[in-house]
């Protein structure tokens, strides 16, 4: 019998809308040792693609407005971002700056325990890079927070 999720998927999965997607499938790969699972292309047009990112499948396919699926404009602002954990922030913000992506915030140690960075992605996806340092409670965090805030 056929399972209702294909073999290899979470119940939820990330569909990353890309501009040059052969491109970015390259990025990925670069940037945060992402396996291709699976790439159909059609005329030089990356229709669909899985791609394992940190355990995680995420699908990555180019944009295609004729069917009202476009990728995010890189400059900008953003309605949805992915958090990518990894064991050396700073390690993998470097590896995927050097490998096209543009910084927004360097890493630096955060209130609520972890060490996290942002950066755009060539295509213009958002990525907090983050490792965790610290495992707090929330009243801990609250009270970090409050203080960090001034309050």
């Amino acid at each position: 019998m056929v399972q209702h999720i294909p073999p290899g998927q979470p119940s939820v999965t990330a569909n990353l809308v890309v501009r040059d997607g052969l491109a970015m499938l390259d990025f990925y790969r670069r940037a945060f040792d992402a396996e291709i699972l699976l790439r159909l292309v059609a005329d030089d047009v990356l229709m669909y693609s899985e791609v394992r990112i940190a355990g995680t499948v995420v699908t990555v396919s180019d944009e295609m407005p004729e069917f009202g699926v476009v990728a995010p404009d890189p400059q900008g602002a953003v309605h949805a971002s992915f958090t990518l954990w990894v064991p050396d922030a700073d390690a993998t913000f470097a590896r995927a700056v050097a490998a096209g992506a543009t910084p927004v915030s360097e890493p630096a140690d955060q209130f609520h325990g972890d060490r996290t960075g942002v950066l755009r992605d060539p295509s213009g996806h958002r990525w907090l890079i983050a490792t965790h340092l610290e495992d707090m409670t929330e009243a801990e965090m609250a009270a970090r927070m409050a203080q960090v805030m001034g309050q």
